[in-house]
């Protein structure tokens, strides 16, 4: 398990760090959605959709990870 940060940037883009990458984040422009623990990004980003509704992982899997498992 690992500390995961799922993240709205200004454009409105959904990114989901964890690691070095999640230092500082989220920045002056971005909006935290959620942040806890989770066994990997498919994870992080199932509980970030579950917190905000403008996360919707299928759309995720489709236009940019299509390697996200489905749970």
């Amino acid at each position: 398990m690992a500390n995961w940060k799922v993240i709205e940037t200004v454009s409105g883009n959904i990114e989901a760090v964890s690691g070095p990458a999640a230092h500082g984040r989220p920045s002056k422009h971005e909006f935290l959605v959620w942040e806890g623990e989770a066994a990997d990004k498919a994870e992080a980003l199932k509980c970030a959709e579950n917190a905000d509704t403008r996360v919707d992982l299928e759309w995720m899997r489709i236009r940019h990870e299509r390697d996200l498992n489905i749970r």
